[in-house]
């Protein structure tokens, strides 16, 4: 999957009880019960985690938004893969995406036109389904999503995760609190390996070429053609 794992910015728990079991049944001697340990640590993470409110993954074509009651409603288009991760992840069901001109429900709000509005812990996200959603207020909303490029007018100003954001840092995940917004992408947690992609764009990789191009030596300016020396014994009068 070019954008990484549904599962991935919020993923550390189940790591920890699929590492507590291959310890579990590695193992012969006595210390293998260490492994129920690393198990039940990680159940014990799965419920004091709060899932993401809002999941941006595959290049903006997968789109889900959290409800009261634990469950998703996710955005036509997205493929069945991807769905199966959220479930997996977080054990809530998925519910479908509310059509222009139906009712608010769960917080969820799409009476505009390719546009809808999230509420959740009191903040308010603008959710762009297409470009004709924009252009956005920035001083209107607390954060943008967006499954098409956003732009970079209220970058800097308040969160914002767009298309482009899925393709460099993978499924990018939006927790809504009374505090602030914190918006975690699926490479950060990975890190920097080998198989971990970390696209640029072509503007990026040319800039990086000519700051590692070798300088081309200068020449030495040609100094001009001087005469040889006469020889004073051919140069005699007569």
């Amino acid at each position: 999957m070019p954008s990484g794992p549904i599962a991935a910015p919020f993923g550390p728990p189940p790591v920890v009880v699929a590492l507590g079991g291959c310890w579990l049944c590695l193992w012969q001697q006595r210390w293998r019960y260490w492994g129920i340990a690393g198990i039940a640590a990680g159940m014990a993470m799965m419920l004091l985690t709060r899932p993401p409110d809002l999941v941006l993954s595959d290049f903006g074509r997968f789109l889900a938004a959290r409800t009261p009651e634990g469950d998703y409603r996710v955005a036509a288009g997205a493929e069945k893969i991807h769905r199966s991760f959220l479930v997996s992840e977080t054990g809530g069901r998925l519910l479908p995406w509310p059509g222009r001109g139906d009712p608010a429900a769960d917080g969820l709000d799409c009476a505009g036109e390719a546009r809808c509005s999230y509420t959740a812990y009191g903040r308010r996200v603008a959710i762009v389904t297409a470009e004709s959603g924009l252009p956005v207020s920035c001083d209107t909303v607390d954060a943008i999503v967006a499954q098409v490029p956003a732009g970079f007018a209220c970058r800097g100003k308040i969160p914002v995760a767009d298309r482009i954001d899925t393709w460099r840092q993978g499924a990018v995940a939006l927790w809504l609190d009374a505090d602030g917004i914190t918006v975690v992408g699926a490479n950060e947690s990975r890190g920097d390996r080998p198989w971990v992609p970390h696209p640029i764009s072509r503007r990026e990789r040319e800039k990086a070429a000519a700051a590692n191009r070798p300088a081309m030596p200068v020449a030495p300016p040609a100094e001009e053609p001087r005469e040889a020396p006469s020889d004073a014994r051919f140069n005699q009068p007569d």
